[in-house]
């Protein structure tokens, strides 16, 4: 839920940015195209292999390796050399596949901890926090660029980062993915802390 609202912040946030240099930069439409679009190039083949990738190594393990790669690609586009366009759009397709592999991980988490009629509502709640990702985004860019510019912004990014620590302070793994391998001790404990008992 929040994870979901930090990553959709950091992969709306190039269109925010993009208005700072687009003129400095006299970026061509091709260029500014090429910038946005990677993003959705990296998308799917995140939600694939992040999704294959949560099937074999655990959720828990690939949420924390996904929220890692969106964050990280972001940070490092504060290192962006002048009209380094290419730099950027290289680093927004490791923000598409990282953003989109959390969400298909996240989604699927979640659904493995509720039962099964709240998960409509439950998804549904995780979905409705996506435009807050885009509203952090633009109030950014409109109040926070001022003071710490352009590259300040993607510096930001690197926020959810620390998201990983509270995932694995605090998030077990699916009780389902431990079920299917086997592992009924350690489902068992999984599910007594979504259950808060002993």
């Amino acid at each position: 839920t929040i994870d979901d609202m930090l990553d959709f912040f950091d992969f709306y946030l190039i269109g925010f940015v993009l208005a700072f240099i687009i003129g400095g930069w006299h970026l061509t439409y091709g260029e500014s195209g090429a910038i946005l679009l990677s993003s959705g190039i990296g998308a799917p083949l995140g939600s694939l292999f992040w999704g294959w990738m949560a099937d074999k190594v655990g959720r828990r393990r690939v949420m924390i390796l996904t929220v890692l790669n969106f964050s990280i690609a972001t940070g490092a586009m504060a290192f962006t050399p002048e009209h380094g366009w290419l730099f950027l759009a290289i680093c927004r397709f490791f923000v598409g596949m990282g953003v989109t592999g959390l969400y298909t991980v996240d989604i699927a988490i979640v659904q493995e901890f509720v039962p099964a009629y709240k998960r409509g509502w439950v998804t549904g709640l995780t979905t409705s926090l996506l435009p807050a990702g885009t509203l952090l985004g633009a109030l950014a860019g409109a109040y926070l660029e001022p003071i710490v510019g352009w590259r300040g912004l993607f510096a930001v990014g690197l926020l959810p980062a620390g998201l990983t620590l509270l995932i694995r302070a605090w998030v077990p793994e699916s009780p389902h993915w431990l079920i299917a391998k086997g592992r009924l001790d350690a489902a068992r404990k999984s599910l007594a802390w979504a259950l808060m008992v002993d």
